[in-house]
């Protein structure tokens, strides 16, 4: 996912339309439109005052993710990651995912996998 990506996410999220964030963070819409369509980068002050108003970190807007994070892990956020954009959770169609619902779908990836490989094993 493009900065522009999670910059328009997470826009939407917060229940926010471009005008009201240019309003919020002294800049116009345009400039938000380009940001969120990746033809122009906010500079660092524009960046932070966007991750206050989204309530995010910039390191998420940014897409950087923890050094120690494991492969799994890495693996497992970018599943939910993908979910949260598919058609595919359709009894979570007006809903965000939440921390908590991410942990509990994370988990529910990971019984499976031991699942099937304990299947495997089996055979």
């Amino acid at each position: 996912m493009t900065l522009g990506e999670r910059l328009k996410q997470a826009r939407k999220k917060a229940g926010l339309s471009q005008k009201e964030v240019a309003q919020a963070v002294n800049s116009t819409e345009k400039t938000i439109s380009n940001y969120e369509r990746d033809y122009r980068d906010p500079d660092t002050v524009t960046l932070s005052k966007l991750s206050d108003l989204y309530d995010v970190s910039t390191d998420y807007l940014l897409g950087r993710k923890p050094k120690n994070m494991s492969k799994l892990d890495e693996t497992l956020n970018e599943a939910i990651e993908e979910l949260k954009n598919e058609e595919t959770l359709l009894f979570m169609k007006d809903e965000e995912i939440d921390e908590e619902t991410a942990r509990l779908i994370k988990q529910a990836l990971i019984n499976g996998m031991k699942y099937v490989d304990a299947m495997k094993k089996k055979e």
